[in-house]
């Protein structure tokens, strides 16, 4: 997960700007009734966010006068169709606050995973059961299509089943998690694992858990340490022996200066701690 800061963009100016062209004219005036409705879930959603209690929102998924959310063709259809219809497509009236959230991305990467192209917006609550969230700046995070399809709808019950925030959570870091695993002979093969350490808080532990898994990061991440091997096994063979665990540390830690748990730092962490790897290891044609 890369830590971003939290959108600046007015939640209210968002759903007033998106719900503009809405037609008829009388949906028009429905939906920016609610305006003072969703100005208010937003601030309860940064301050859920905040406390890592998005699973406490749950009044959200009625509508303002307490009703449960009714069928198809009914405001909170609208309410989701603001987002898909208003604020995705070109041209739309939303479609520059699409792409200022886009645009926040580090480096184009996703913010979920740290890796892949970040092409569309993820939304941490889901726009289907929280439709007064579904142009929320602080709710959209930018992200690749494989995080978005793997998060899915889930909505959380509990603080320990959310997956963690790019905008609120980026404390997490604070943390070494995300570890390699180096096999040696017969069968070299590098994988990652989440492995919160001990004085991390439960509930920090379990969202860590959970993200990890639910966004398949093992999955995504193994791929990558094979091209890094390799060329890795290459400048290793020009460095002295004595050199090489010394050369894996700081490799390490330049890494870690970027971000302690992206899959880099924690290959090199795993490589700096394998003896058999400085020793032979890096002479093995890694595939």
């Amino acid at each position: 997960m890369l830590p971003l800061p939290k959108p600046g963009l007015d939640a209210r100016t968002v759903f007033t700007t998106c719900t503009a062209t809405a037609r008829p004219e009388t949906l028009r005036a429905r939906l920016q009734d609610l305006k003072d409705h969703v100005a208010k879930a937003a601030v309860e959603y940064e301050t859920a966010a905040a406390g890592q209690a998005l699973h406490t929102l749950g009044h959200l998924q009625h509508q303002p006068d307490g009703k449960p959310p009714p069928t198809a063709g009914g405001i909170n259809e609208q309410l989701t169709k603001t987002y898909k219809s208003r604020m995705v497509p070109k041209r739309s009236s939303g479609r520059d606050f699409y792409d200022q959230l886009l645009s926040e991305a580090p480096d184009g990467r996703c913010a979920l995973c740290g890796q892949g192209l970040a092409d569309t917006l993820d939304h941490q609550l889901p726009k289907t059961a929280y439709p007064l969230l579904a142009v929320t700046p602080a709710n959209l995070v930018p992200t690749c299509h494989d995080c978005n399809f793997y998060k899915g709808e889930q909505a959380p019950a509990t603080a320990e089943e959310q997956t963690l925030h790019p905008y609120f959570d980026g404390h997490v870091h604070d943390y070494v998690w995300l570890t390699a695993r180096i096999a040696g002979p017969p069968e070299p093969a590098i994988s990652f694992h989440a492995t919160p350490p001990p004085d991390m808080p439960p509930v920090w532990a379990a969202r860590v858990l959970r993200h990890f898994t639910t966004l398949k990061l093992a999955r995504l991440y193994n791929p990558q340490a094979g091209p890094e091997l390799r060329s890795l096994s290459r400048s290793l063979h020009r460095l002295p022996p004595k050199e090489i665990p010394e050369h894996l540390r700081e490799r390490a830690a330049d890494w870690a200066e970027e971000n302690p748990n992206c899959w880099q730092a924690a290959l090199y962490r795993g490589l700096a701690e394998s003896t058999w790897y400085a020793e032979e290891g890096y002479k093995e044609p890694w595939h």
